[in-house]
């Protein structure tokens, strides 16, 4: 039955329709206020925490930027209009109030980490200053029934050169009214208090009116934890009245920061005294407020776009805008054409019509990333690592493999499948790490380098043996390699905006291509002799010195418009900077002395001395990495240790013919579209550019949405991958190997000479060629300026500097 429906319903189809679900579901969800979808109200009323380990908000559908004190200077300091109000926040009330004040303070003033309202402060005013300035950063007014002088003035927007205007007033009362009933009033006292608050912020808003502060907002009466509270406490603060007042005041429409109850509500284990939460918590609470009155003004509104709660985006620029009428309009209308006027001679100038498709669809993917990674219209979750789940993607991804085991055509060492299955596995990993954000767990970010060093590995394997053994060191190879390598990353560079080296894989894996067939092209005859490792290691040494002496042309670059981060270069290139060269050894060593290795009378002893040599090197590596203190100190090491790793991996995989010969048709689908897995995951897995997860459905139901964006971003590579390799084979047809078929007066003239029959048969076929159109364009599309490589070389880079200088 499963395998009926698997013939029915191709992956292709399944992720279409998951994605045309998902986009009416967003669509239906989605609001022109910029408050609701810009996730600004949701930021103020509604989220949970990312894990019950950590105190990491998650807001309903967007990403918080974490605020530290240049971003409080920024945010408050700078005047944002003429009549702009001060730089200073102003928090008036209780004591909840007073600690979200100290929240607020430690950001400004790191001396004030310790204190937390018990320091002979308790119900006095307190005012915190500007380090360094005497301007006031932030004043905290005790005033827990509201109903000062101060209060009044400030909600009377009364403000002198005494009490300036604030640029933010956060007010706060509920627990005193309950605690002291006699001498508040208690709730009909607290609702009075309310009430003239209401009163005061309508008048405030009103054309013309004084205003009490760009920004106003409420802190909620604070939930309490009852068996924590004291005896008077518990007496009084009654979860009922509390409830009931948090109801009253949502029901008043007042600007109340409903976030801060819910922090509070599903934190218990964050209070000591059933009243007043953690300082952690608070600075929590303090983060999500800054994230709501700040972004909006600080948040940079170009890539890479980390931040998104309360966050316009950019319109799109000129060059999505040109591109989209290209894929949308322009290339259904050459499929029109083509199928209404197939003999228009013009046409040869035209891919064809399966061309055209496959270039709609890569355009199409494109502008989805657009949508999904540069609009408001997707949610976006926060990442964070959890351990458990991290361990059962893993663990399900191994599984998906080891249920797709099956045997392969014959046992080769290395052999394609195998190569694949390799990239296939390790490729899914990686998607799993980036997920959960494991970069910051040495124990994982280590193996994962390993990964990244495989795929470089196979490169240098690979591209030598074929050079090698096809003796082809022209640039047509070369050329098809790097456009197929290339297309999907410069491609999402222009529409995204974002740095070609962001998606660092194409640049790196290009770049060791490019160094892989140098060295084999500088006399290639020797690398059939001795003299190849002399060529491999002068190579090795040659690049080695140019990374550590900044050799690297980013000057030049820099000079054409092109500005690309030379210290991320050196990292990403030194960092694995040998392993390529261990790949061009070992394919020399199977090339040139494998089967004299195999034929060796000690061969069996030597397979087993290598497959124990190879356990003890996996052991060592696990051992080193996990022993070293973080992260940075093994990167030190990893060029050095990498290549033990690597090739006792390739030692134990091939260590018997059964193990050769199988392989994982999971891992091996994986490993063919492993390229557009790498680099589509930066806006289809994942969001903000990388930093966030894409919610195509519910935020809340987090495997759900994983399972279901899985599907699409699989789908879509898929897609991906079939639709850049039509393109770049199309770009490089009509080169110099491919001659036009034309009829050329000289072929005439021969057959005149040939004798009477020859030239009535050459002037039929002169007579029956087509009209004069289509020999043009003909001509054109087969011009031999044209079909120099290293024109399309030259011409290709102008257009990319071009397109660099005005996009």
């Amino acid at each position: 039955m499963l395998g009926a429906l698997k013939d029915k319903v191709s992956l292709t189809t399944a992720s279409l329709v998951v994605l045309g679900l998902s986009t009416l579901y967003a669509l239906a969800r989605f609001s022109p206020s910029t408050r609701i979808h810009n996730h600004c109200q949701a930021l103020q009323r509604t989220g949970w925490w990312a894990d019950d380990s950590s105190l990491v908000w998650q807001p309903e559908g967007c990403t918080l930027k974490q605020y530290k004190y240049e971003d409080v200077t920024r945010c408050l300091q700078a005047p944002l209009n003429p009549e702009s109000s001060g730089n200073y926040a102003l928090f008036i009330g209780d004591s909840t109030v007073r600690n979200k004040f100290y929240a607020w303070a430690r950001l400004v003033d790191s001396d004030l980490a310790n204190q937390s309202g018990d320091d002979g402060k308790v119900h006095a005013d307190i005012t915190v200053r500007w380090p360094g300035e005497s301007g006031v950063a932030a004043m905290f007014v005790w005033d827990p029934y509201l109903r000062s002088d101060l209060t009044k003035q400030v909600l009377d927007g009364a403000y002198n050169e005494t009490l300036t205007i604030p640029r933010l007033v956060v007010l706060g009362t509920g627990s005193w009214y309950l605690r002291n009933p006699n001498e508040s009033g208690g709730t009909a006292g607290w609702r009075r208090a309310i009430d003239n608050v209401v009163r005061k912020i309508a008048i405030s808003q009103r054309s013309g009116a004084r205003p009490i502060a760009q920004h106003v907002y409420l802190n909620p009466v604070t939930h309490v934890v009852p068996d924590k509270l004291s005896p008077e406490r518990f007496d009084t603060l009654d979860p009922q009245a509390i409830r009931w007042m948090n109801a009253y005041m949502q029901a008043a429409d007042l600007p109340v920061f409903y976030t801060w109850d819910e922090m509070t509500r599903t934190r218990p284990g964050e209070t000591q005294d059933g009243l007043h939460y953690s300082k952690p918590l608070e600075s929590a609470a303090i983060n999500v407020l800054l994230n709501r009155i700040c972004n909006r003004d600080t948040i940079p509104r170009h890539p890479p776009i980390r931040t998104t709660c309360c966050f316009e985006y950019p319109p799109p620029n000129r060059f999505v805008t040109y591109f989209a009428l290209l894929t949308l309009l322009g290339i259904p209308a050459l499929l029109f054409i083509r199928a209404r006027m197939p003999t228009l001679g013009l046409l040869q100038l035209v891919p064809s019509a399966d061309t055209l498709r496959q270039m709609l669809v890569f355009g199409s993917i494109l502008l989805l990333m657009f949508v999904t990674d540069r609009t408001p219209l997707f949610d976006k979750l926060q990442k964070h690592y959890i351990n458990w789940v991290f361990a059962l993607l893993v663990g399900l991804s191994m599984a998906a493999g080891a249920a797709t085991w099956q045997a392969d055509k014959a046992p080769v060492f290395m052999g394609r499948q195998q190569t694949d299955e390799w990239k296939g596995w390790m490729q899914l990993v990686i998607l799993a790490y980036h997920l959960m954000n494991a970069s910051g767990v040495s124990g994982i970010y280590n193996p994962v380098r390993v990964l990244v060093a495989m795929y470089l590995y196979m490169t240098g394997y690979g591209h030598f043996c074929y050079f090698y053994n096809k003796r082809d060191y022209g640039l047509r190879r070369l050329t098809a390699v790097l456009l197929r390598t290339n297309i999907l990353a410069v491609g999402l560079a222009y529409v995204m905006g974002t740095s070609y080296m962001d998606y660092y894989f194409a640049p790196l894996s290009s770049a060791w291509v490019l160094i892989v067939w140098l060295t084999m092209r500088i006399q290639p005859a020797a690398n059939y002799t001795r003299m190849a490792w002399a060529k491999i290691g002068i190579s090795a040494l040659a690049f080695n010195i140019i990374n550590h002496l900044h050799l690297w042309p980013f000057g030049l670059l820099a000079k054409l418009g092109v500005h690309w981060s030379e210290r991320e270069w050196e990292f990403r290139f030194g960092t694995d900077i040998f392993i390529v060269y261990v790949g061009m050894a070992t394919a020399l060593v199977s090339l040139q002395i494998g089967q004299q290795l195999q034929a060796h009378p000690r061969w069996a002893q030597i397979k087993r001395w290598a497959i124990l040599a190879s356990i003890i090197g996996v052991l060592f590596y696990f051992y080193f990495e996990l022993t070293r203190a973080n992260k940075f100190e093994y990167n030190k090491w990893h060029p050095y240790i990498s290549p033990f790793a690597v090739l006792s991996f390739v030692v134990l995989r091939n260590a018997t013919e059964y193990l050769r010969s199988h392989s994982s048709a999971a891992f091996r689908f994986a490993g063919l579209i492993s390229l557009e897995l790498f680099i589509a995951q930066f806006h289809l897995f994942l969001a903000a550019d990388t930093k966030a997860v894409l919610v195509l459905f519910d935020s809340r139901l987090w495997f759900i949405n994983l399972a279901l964006t899985t599907l699409v971003f699989v789908g879509m590579c898929k897609l991906l991958g079939t639709a850049s390799g039509a393109i770049t084979a199309w770009m490089m047809a009509n080169t110099a190997k491919s001659e036009p078929e034309s009829i050329m007066m000289a072929e005439i003239a021969h057959q005149q000479q040939a004798g009477g029959e020859a030239r009535p048969r050459a002037l039929d076929r002169l007579a029956s060629d087509p009209p004069l159109m289509a020999r043009v364009g003909h001509r054109l599309a087969h011009a031999s300026l044209f079909s120099s490589l290293a024109v399309r070389w030259a011409v290709g880079l102008l257009l990319l500097l071009a397109l660099n200088k005005y996009y």
